[in-house]
C-alpha cells in the first residue's frame, strides 16, 4: 500500500551533493553572488560593495573632501561653524519661526530708550538661535537695571521682563546732581531734573546714608510734606531744613528718638507752624530753639 503524505503529494527524495565534491568548488560557487539576509537588505558577497553600501562609503568621502577643503585654509573650523550656522539660519528662516516683535514688561518711560538702544539684534532674524544669555547680560548693564529675565513666545516673539532699581533721592554734591537708589547708588542714565519729586540729599556721604534717614522722615506724613532738604554735616549727621526755613538739627546717634521728641513737641506745641530758625535736637537731655532775627526774614510759607 502506497505511504500517505500530508497535502496530497509524496515528497520528492532530496539528492545529496555528489560524493567527492570538495568544500573548495563549494566555496567557489557562491562568489560573486547577492546574499539576502533576513532584514532583506543586500549585503557584499566577497567583498563586493552593493549599492546600499556604496552610496553611504560615497557620502562619507564627500564630506571627507569638504572636511580637507576647510581644514587646509586659514579659517579652518570656524568657516565649518559659520556654514552650518547659515544652513539653520535659513532653514528655521524658511519654516517662518523669526523674531517679530519685543515685549518689554516693567520698564519706565525714562529707561525705554536706553533698553531699546542694547538691543542688539534685528527684526526677522532667527528666534530659535537667539542668544538669550546675551541679550541678557547686555541689558544688564544699562544703569537703570536691577534685574532682567528674557524668554521668548513662540513662533515669533522675545519678551523681556525688567526689574528697574529703585529711584530714592536726587543727590547733590560739588555742584552736581545725580539721582540715587536705594543702595546709594548713582544712575548714570538718570537725569536729576526729571526726578524734581524725589527728596533732595546734600553733601559728602549724604547719597550711601540716605535710605535710613528718609525711612524714618518718611514715616512721619507731616515731617516729610514740609521737608525741603536733607544736609549731610561733616559725614556724620543730619540737618533737616524745611520749606519755610526752619532747620533741624539731629544728632549723630540715636536719631529715631530725637525724632520721636519732635513728634511730641510737633503734638503739643506745633513747632513746625511757629516760625522758628532753629530746632536743635542733639542733646538729648535739652531742647534748644531760636527765633528768625529781623537780619534773617523768615521766607513766606
Amino acid at each position: 500500500m502506497p505511504a500517505v503524505v500530508r497535502g496530497g503529494r509524496r515528497q520528492a527524495k532530496v539528492q545529496s551533493a555528489p560524493k567527492g565534491a570538495s568544500k573548495a568548488s563549494a566555496s567557489n560557487s557562491s562568489r560573486g553572488k547577492r546574499v539576502v539576509g533576513q532584514s532583506g537588505m543586500m549585503r557584499a558577497v566577497g567583498g563586493v560593495p552593493m549599492p546600499s553600501e556604496l552610496t553611504a562609503w560615497l557620502a562619507f568621502g564627500g564630506l571627507s573632501i569638504l572636511l580637507l577643503a576647510v581644514l587646509a585654509t586659514g579659517n579652518r573650523a570656524q568657516m565649518l561653524t559659520d556654514g552650518m550656522r547659515d544652513f539653520a539660519d535659513r532653514r528655521i528662516a524658511a519654516a517662518g519661526v523669526n523674531l517679530q516683535n519685543i515685549h518689554l514688561k516693567g520698564v519706565s518711560d525714562y529707561s525705554r530708550a536706553d533698553i531699546r538702544a542694547a538691543l542688539d539684534f534685528q527684526r526677522g532674524q532667527p528666534i530659535a538661535l537667539m542668544d538669550l544669555a546675551r541679550v541678557k547680560e547686555d541689558i544688564e548693564k544699562i544703569g537703570w537695571v536691577e534685574s532682567v529675565t528674557v524668554r521668548r513666545q513662540f513662533p515669533d516673539v522675545l519678551i523681556i521682563d525688567v526689574v528697574e532699581r529703585p529711584r530714592l533721592a536726587v543727590w547733590q554734591y560739588q555742584n552736581k546732581s545725580y539721582v540715587i537708589d536705594d543702595k546709594g547708588q548713582i544712575i548714570p542714565e538718570a537725569r536729576a531734573y526729571n526726578f524734581v519729586d524725589l527728596p533732595l540729599v546734600v553733601g559728602e556721604g549724604a547719597n550711601e546714608n540716605a535710605e535710613d534717614i528718609l525711612e524714618l522722615v518718611r514715616s512721619r506724613p507731616e515731617l516729610m510734606q514740609k521737608l525741603e532738604v536733607l544736609v549731610r554735616v561733616d559725614t556724620r549727621r543730619w540737618d533737616l531744613r524745611l520749606k519755610n526755613a526752619t532747620l533741624i538739627k539731629l544728632p549723630a546717634l540715636n536719631q529715631e528718638d530725637a525724632l520721636a521728641r519732635l513728634d511730641t513737641l510737633i503734638a503739643s506745641r506745633r513747632v513746625l507752624d511757629q516760625g522758628l530758625a532753629e530746632i536743635d535736637l542733639r542733646d538729648p537731655n535739652a531742647l534748644i530753639v531760636a527765633p528768625f532775627t529781623t537780619t534773617t526774614a523768615q521766607p513766606a510759607a
